[in-house]
């Protein structure tokens, strides 16, 4: 099976060998494809991605003018190949959980007709090295929300849900996540891990106002297609935080 990983990555010099690496090591699990769009970093992330696509035959590289988190999204799904089977999705600061493709293809092994497997999320802050997850000391967080990582994606389903929306900023994974949904996929919803979201000082979303006013813009984006489905229901448990604990300020 061929599992295509999309990234969109601006100035990820910190983090981006370890993304990449945690997504390398699971390459015995799939045939991978990882996409990297790097809109226009201007650090180092650049440098260090053509060392990494040199070494890598998996990664395929393409750089761009900084045009954007939702047109380098854009990008990235222009260069899907046609014979892929699945979709995912990784920035470049997080982590792949490790074992998280064995477990998901088993599962669409078994279920053919599933066209996604929407599982949960960690937040952490700091990682091991050697692990490639959130070390010991780091303070962590699970659940399931809206993050295009946590979902494995048959190629036919993101093909049907088309391009993310220009006009947004921010949210724009939001709005595609909703569109999916909407229309009436089968999937299936997995309690386990399928990637680690690391908590930092330049997180895009540490933009509190632009981030609120995107989000609302992508919610009544899908309020008003759903008036055009009467019937449609958001899945029950689609975006829940881990039982029995409130949300931390610190994510």
């Amino acid at each position: 099976m061929k599992v295509a990983v999309l990234m969109a990555v601006h100035n990820d010099q910190l983090y981006i060998e370890d993304a990449l690496k945690s997504l390398l090591r699971q390459r015995h699990a799939a045939e991978l494809d990882i996409i990297v769009v790097n809109d226009g970093s201007t650090d180092e992330t650049g440098a260090i991605l053509r060392r990494m696509e040199k070494s890598h035959p998996e990664i395929r590289l393409f750089e761009t003018e900084n045009t954007g988190v939702t047109r380098a999204r854009n990008e990235t799904l222009e260069q899907l190949r046609p014979d892929t089977d699945f979709v995912t999705f990784l920035d470049g600061d997080d982590l792949s959980a490790e074992g998280r493709f064995d477990r998901d293809l088993a599962i669409f092994r078994s279920k053919p007709q599933l066209d996604l497997i929407y599982s949960r999320l960690c937040h952490f802050e700091e990682s091991d090295p050697e692990s490639l997850a959130p070390n010991r000391d780091s303070r962590t967080y699970r659940g399931r929300f809206i993050q295009l990582s946590s979902g494995l994606y048959s190629y036919a389903l993101i093909k049907r849900v088309g391009r993310f929306d220009e006009e947004l900023k921010q949210a724009e994974d939001t709005d595609f996540i909703l569109r999916m949904f909407e229309t009436c996929p089968n999937y299936l919803l997995s309690d386990e891990v399928a990637f680690y979201y690391r908590r930092h000082a330049n997180n895009m979303t540490l933009d509190r106002k632009l981030a609120s006013r995107e989000f609302a813009r992508a919610m009544l984006k899908s309020a008003k297609r759903r008036r055009q489905l009467p019937d449609y229901r958001m899945p029950a448990g689609l975006f829940e935080a881990e039982r029995g604990r409130e949300a931390p300020d610190w994510i």
